[in-house]
């Protein structure tokens, strides 16, 4: 089976569609949710995994309008727990960051860890595209909020777990056309 989403490798919707389904699938990478969708129209996905909703940050309201602006069939909805996490290259410690990035309903569920960090934030259009732009650029001073398997993929420390608001989950919709 072919599953589209709207993110790289070490994203939480890469997770998602890996968990969503027991059997072997192939992942069709995207940069927009509009793509995602859009690889399913156009049969080079049999289906996409999207974020409906998020448990500290609510509806993904661009999804949903995609979703009302076509024939879409949800298969099936999957609840994935999201622990995020902060990364940075090997040897940076909390103290010596000035700047996260994430997607911004990363950025808004991790909103109490970071109202203790005196920070500017950039906002990606995806978790793990910070971190891999980190270690691409081997960007100094600079940290990423995204999953383990990101810090895994991209090299990349972990300087806090579990950052996430409460009991932070998205609500991610299989659909197809």
């Amino acid at each position: 089976m072919i599953i589209s989403i709207c993110g790289i490798e070490g994203s939480f919707a890469e997770m998602a569609a890996q968990k969503a389904f027991s059997e072997d699938i192939k992942i069709v990478y995207c940069t927009s949710f509009e793509d995602a969708l859009n690889s399913v129209k156009e049969k080079r996905s049999d289906c996409a995994a999207v974020p409906v909703k998020t448990s500290n940050s609510g509806d993904v309201t661009e999804v949903m309008k995609l979703l009302k602006s076509g024939d879409w069939n949800v298969k099936s909805t999957y609840k994935l727990h999201t622990h995020h996490c902060l990364l940075a290259l090997k040897g940076e410690q909390i103290k010596t960051v000035n700047t996260v990035c994430s997607h911004p309903k990363a950025l808004q569920e991790c909103s109490m860890f970071l109202r203790n960090m005196n920070v500017s934030l950039e906002e990606y259009f995806n978790t793990a595209a910070g971190a891999r732009y980190i270690a691409e650029n081997k960007q100094k001073h600079t940290a990423a909020i995204a999953s383990k398997r990101a810090a895994q993929l991209y090299g990349l420390e972990i300087l806090a777990e579990n950052i996430e608001n409460d009991n932070d989950y998205t609500i991610f919709y299989i659909v197809g056309y």
